[in-house]
This record gives structure tokens, sequence and C-alpha cells, in this order.
């Protein structure tokens, strides 16, 4: 059976810029990077699709804001969990 191969992100990004650029065909950057001339049409595409993701402002702090939260309701809650614990083993742990 084929074992599914997985590349690295700096490849992908080199391979589909080299792809938008067309300096040179798809045969050569398939031959230069040992992959399908599929794969390079899918990163191309996947460029051209999501690239103005890494300009967009509001879509970094929403996530960042997002996992801060979470991360400050796990902390209360384990903090909770903590005092718990101590007020039971200072009244049953004798």
């Amino acid at each position: 059976m084929a074992r599914k191969t997985s590349y690295e992100n700096g490849l992908k990004f080199k391979v589909a810029l080299a792809a938008i650029k067309g300096e040179r065909t798809y045969e050569e950057i398939a031959t230069e990077f040992n992959i399908s001339k599929s794969l390079i049409t899918k990163w191309r595409d996947e460029l051209l699709k999501k690239g103005s993701a890494i300009y967009s402002k509001e879509s970094a702090p929403a996530t960042n804001e997002a996992n801060e939260q979470k991360l400050y309701q796990q902390i209360g809650q384990l903090t909770m969990e903590v005092d718990y614990l101590k007020k039971f083993l200072s009244k049953y742990g004798k």
C-alpha cells in the first residue's frame, strides 16, 4: 500500500510561488522538487485562495482572544479544584 507523504509548509510555499511566477513550466518544477504536477496545481490554488488571510487583521486577534479566554477559564477551574482538594486534605487527611 502506498504511503502518504507529508510535505513541509515551506516547501509547499516555494512550489506554489514558483508556479505563480510562471518562469518555469510545471514539468520543470515537478522535476526539481520531486513532486507531481497535480500537487503543484493544488498548492498554487490554495495559496491564491488563502493568501489574503496572511494580511487579515481580524482573524488573528479573534483567534488569540478566544484561546486566551479559554485558557483563563481553564486556569480558574483548576484553581478551584486545587482549593477544594486542599480543604479536603486538611479536614480528612490526618
